[in-house]
C-alpha cells in the first residue's frame, strides 16, 4: 500500500498534462506485461502474431563508421 500512497502523493504535484502522460505510461506497462506478443486479426479466417522485436533473434551488422558524419554533410557542421 505504501507504493500506492507514494504514487498518489507524487501525482498530486504534477500538472494535468503530465498526469495524462503517466496514465498512458501505466497503460503501456500493463499492456506489455500482459502479452509478450500480440495477436492481430487480418480477417475472420486468418490471424498472425506480431513480435515486439522482430529482429531480436537475428544479428544485425552495422558499419564501423555508422556514427561518423557522412562526407556530404560535413560542410554543414
Amino acid at each position: 500500500m505504501m507504493a500506492y500512497d507514494t504514487l498518489v502523493r507524487e501525482a498530486k504535484e504534477l500538472p494535468e498534462d503530465m498526469i495524462e502522460q503517466v496514465i498512458d505510461f501505466m497503460r503501456f506497462l500493463k499492456y506489455t506485461s500482459r502479452n509478450a506478443q500480440t495477436k492481430h486479426s487480418i480477417n475472420k479466417n486468418a490471424a498472425f502474431q506480431r513480435s515486439f522485436s522482430p529482429l531480436a533473434d537475428e544479428f544485425v551488422a552495422i558499419a564501423e563508421d555508422f556514427d561518423e558524419t557522412p562526407e556530404c554533410f560535413k560542410e554543414y557542421l
